[in-house]
């Protein structure tokens, strides 16, 4: 399974966990913790553990573990290379770990303008990345960056003034 469906798939049960957790209160979140665990063991393949916390969820395997945090602060644990998006405001970020140095932060985020991703373009290209920009019209549209092994792609929609910052790291596999 690609990371693309990966992500898809574990989104998907993330946000049935939320809503299954906040209709239910914490007496059953162990029973729906199995029942996550068990649907993305079947769409994947692969055994993981469930814990749904206050404000996050984590879900960890084998050879990875993700976190999805439902906080308006700029994740600690991305390293220095990535430039803060200082506009807007953040809703969530999903942190996923794999082996070795394999990484990536999806951050969701709102309020923010078109000069915004302009001036974020540029802070990135001050700090040595390779950009390009594809907009479509005044609708939205993306942001992609390259610097060694890391990456962005920022995606986003003006009208709504929401977008999804995903910053990875995928070094060569030998």
């Amino acid at each position: 399974m690609t990371i693309k469906n990966r992500w898809m798939v574990v989104m998907f049960f993330l946000t049935a966990t939320l809503c299954l957790v906040a209709a239910n209160g914490c007496s059953e979140k162990k029973t729906q913790e199995k029942m996550v665990e068990n649907i993305i063991e079947q769409s994947t393949g692969k055994d993981v553990d469930v814990k749904v916390e206050k404000d996050n969820i984590k879900i960890t395997g084998k050879d990875s573990a993700t976190v999805i945090a439902e906080t308006s602060s700029w994740p600690s644990g991305l390293t220095k290379d990535i430039p803060k998006f200082t506009a807007g405001k953040i809703e969530r970020v999903v942190k996923t770990q794999e082996k070795g140095d394999t990484w990536s932060f999806n951050i969701y985020l709102r309020d923010f303008s078109s000069d915004e991703i302009k001036s974020y373009e540029n802070l990135l290209k001050k700090n040595g990345w390779q950009t390009s920009t594809m907009q479509m019209g005044d609708k939205g549209g993306f942001l992609n960056g390259q610097k060694g092994t890391m990456g962005i792609n920022f995606t986003y929609n003006l009208p709504e003034k929401s977008g999804m910052l995903a910053a990875f790291n995928r070094p060569e596999q030998g």
